[in-house]
């Protein structure tokens, strides 16, 4: 959730999620340095609500007018808002890819040092932010959405996040009840 209108629902099992710590450990890995990001394929047909984009996106860079995807089963069925979300919306159609539409992971940065700037590889590592993926999604997700020539992301950047009902993260922080350390 987040105060400016983001309210999504969604399952993670059976998924697992996939730690991005900037390490590469095995041969044909693919990482980001600095690491420091959790992701995991959402089940698909669970994904249910409104995602207020309010950080940045990977088609514009820093987003100035929060602007808002309609999801229902996973799918964007509406992208609503003012010149930002037509130039999304616009962007969406003109790559005419159904996959594009499909959200294929969420992810929670975990860097205190990573700020929003519209570089999409700090923006999504920043500390409690959670970037949404769609389009392209990689294998190692084990999710359903499969293969496109496209992947955007989009950035909330301080949301609250329910996990089974107990809070993990909000205002720019971690939960340091569930765990979380102090930074």
């Amino acid at each position: 959730t987040s105060p400016q209108g983001t309210d999504v629902s969604f399952d993670l099992m059976p998924r697992k999620s996939i730690v991005g710590d900037g390490a590469l450990s095995e041969d044909g890995e693919v990482d980001f340095f600095p690491g420091a990001q959790v992701s995991i394929a959402p089940v698909e047909e669970t994904i249910d609500g409104t995602i207020v984009v309010d950080a940045s996106d990977s088609v514009q860079g820093v987003v100035h007018s929060p602007y808002s995807l309609i999801m229902k089963k996973g799918v964007i069925t509406a992208v609503e808002g003012g010149k930002e979300a037509d130039a999304m919306r616009n962007w969406l159609e003109r790559c005419n890819d159904e996959t594009l539409y499909k959200l294929c992971h969420f992810s929670l940065g975990l860097n205190p040092q990573a700020g929003i700037s519209g570089n999409m590889t700090e923006d999504e590592r920043m500390l409690a932010a959670v970037d949404f993926g769609f389009g392209y999604q990689d294998e190692g997700f084990g999710g359903t959405v499969g293969l496109s020539p496209f992947h955007e992301d989009i950035m909330l950047a301080t949301p609250t996040i329910y996990l089974d009902g107990k809070e993990m993260s909000g205002g720019g922080k971690l939960n340091p009840e569930l765990g979380f350390e102090e930074m």
